[in-house]
């Protein structure tokens, strides 16, 4: 509906009685069996009668009144005619705007201002999201807050005339941005905020998977359509690519593609590596090299499909990257010992951390290692634990004492006890899986602070991979058994370690030239 304009200035001639009739008498009749006091109820006739008169006088029909009427009518330079000893403004404008947003919507129950939304069906949809949150788990305290959010939400809608079924991302956006003329305790000043934001996002999702909003968030409008369906399932079929890989390699195509164009039949060599050199440009080597990484992929799967021509996938450059020119980034085993006993085993958390990071310090576990574990992967009578790494190939690798006992620990005493196969879950509600890699990274990361740790610029699950690797090495271990407990297909990604083994160094350094020795 197109934002509401004042037609002229409010005309000074005396309104006729019979424009109050019959909604200002039946309002306060509906106020009284409401059990107002006749003293409150006489603070609701002057405001609704100014109403009708402003109405009057801007030649706005009455069934055409929105949010946007209202706004103008508490914002107008007041000019309008009374009847003789009738009193309009009350002495607050807050009060004000209260009371002629309930007279809206009684004349909205009675059917005189036409809204197609439905608020008491909206209400109840609102009243199953509550019980479906607090099903999860979440305190009486913390549902309220959804319920509460997601009430304005409906009268927000109801105010701006958009059905329930019609919320999407955009219109969130509208609601996060709005000027709150809401009824309720909203019209008091209370701030929304991003957390009010949060749960109403949640709440038109919770819609959407039960059939009441189609597609809410499911693609941007004016997104480009890109055919990354049957690439994502090709990569799944034919490559073996991992989740986590798999959603980095959309998410940077996602980026590029639009660039390109939706037509792969197009494409050139100049045009691709034009592209791929803007985004270069903007970005750093490792953004880079994960850009050209999805790229090659992306073409390598259009000329199996024949969209495009094979020579493509040559065309796209690789990023220079020195393997072996770097050292392995590491911490000594005693401020490995100092991160893992920094968890308060106290808590539910501190409980959960403490069995993730040993897991990571003993075994040399990845992230997504530890976020798709299963309680079915632990083998408890033969000490066993069973991890799939990058590809689709699952091995075993032995359960120490007390990364066992851990894990044991936390499973028997603080994890939720909820459906769900996942050895490590969220400790608040709602209780599920952890979402992302990035978790275990802040979990390290805390630790590391907790720790005092904060001489290295690695601070994540790799770090703690790597310092189990070079620890194994320095107290004896072959590089094949280093490799195979950090699983490398191939030794030549395990010898990097070789150069932090400064025993082995010793024996094969050579002198410089003249007896020079290093101080």
């Amino acid at each position: 509906m197109p934002a509401f304009t004042a037609r002229r200035p409010c005309a000074p001639e005396a309104p006729e009685r019979s424009l109050f009739e019959p909604y200002v008498p039946a309002f306060l009749a509906h106020l009284r069996d409401d059990g107002m006091s006749e003293g409150s109820v006489a603070n609701y006739s002057g405001p609704a009668k100014h109403f009708l008169v402003w109405l009057h006088q801007q030649r706005v029909q009455l069934h055409d009144v929105d949010a946007d009427a209202i706004r103008l009518f508490l914002k107008h330079v007041c000019h309008c005619p009374r009847p003789h000893g009738e009193r309009y403004l009350c002495s607050s404008g807050r009060l004000l705007k209260g009371r002629i947003l309930r007279f809206v919507g009684f004349l909205e129950q009675q059917g005189h201002i036409c809204n197609p939304t439905d608020r008491a069906a909206a209400l109840q949809r609102v009243d199953a999201f509550s019980a479906f949150v607090a099903a999860e788990g979440l305190k009486p305290g913390t549902v309220a807050h959804y319920r509460r959010s997601c009430t304005h939400f409906v009268s927000w809608l109801c105010q701006q005339r958009i059905a329930l079924d019609a919320a999407d991302e955009d219109v969130v956006r509208q609601f996060d941005r709005h000027d709150c003329l809401c009824p309720g305790a909203f019209t008091l000043g209370a701030q929304r905020g991003t957390h009010c934001t949060q749960r109403v996002t949640r709440f038109v999702r919770y819609l959407a998977t039960t059939g009441v909003v189609a597609g809410a968030f499911a693609k941007t409008r004016g997104e480009p359509a890109l055919p990354l369906a049957e690439f994502e399932e090709w990569m799944r079929r034919h490559r073996g690519t991992g989740e986590q890989t798999m959603v980095k390699h959309l998410r940077l195509l996602r980026r590029v593609l639009p660039e390109l164009g939706s037509d792969p039949s197009q494409y050139d060599a100049s045009m691709v590596r034009n592209t791929i050199l803007r985004q270069a440009t903007a970005g750093s080597r490792q953004g880079a090299r994960s850009t050209t990484s999805a790229l090659r992929m992306y073409f390598r799967y259009l000329a199996a499909t024949g969209q495009c021509a094979p020579a493509l996938v040559d065309a796209i450059p690789r990023v220079p990257n020195w393997r072996l020119s770097t050292l392995p980034r590491y911490i000594l085993q005693d401020d490995v010992e100092r991160v893992i006993a920094s968890c308060d085993l106290t808590t539910a958390r501190g409980m959960r951390d403490h069995a993730i990071l040993l897991m990571l310090a003993r075994l040399a576990l990845r992230a997504g290692d530890v976020i798709h574990l299963h309680l079915s992967d632990i083998d408890w009578n033969n000490a066993l634990i069973k991890v799939a790494g990058k590809s689709a190939r699952e091995v075993a690798l032995p359960l120490p004492q007390d990364v066992g006992d851990a894990v044991a620990a936390y499973i028997e005493q603080t994890r939720p006890r909820v459906r769900a196969d996942h050895v490590f879950l969220r400790t608040i509600a709602p209780f599920e899986p952890l979402a992302h890699g990035s978790v275990i990274t802040g979990i390290v990361r805390a630790a590391l602070t907790r720790a005092g740790v904060r001489n290295t610029s690695l601070r994540g699950a790799y770090l703690l991979r790597h310092s189990a690797a070079t620890h194994l090495l320095r107290s004896g271990s072959t590089l094949e058994a280093v490799g195979a407990l950090l699983r490398h297909r191939s030794m030549d990604t395990t010898t990097i370690y070789a150069k932090v083994d400064t025993r082995m160094l010793a024996h094969v350094v050579q002198p410089w030239i003249g007896g020079v020795t290093c101080r």
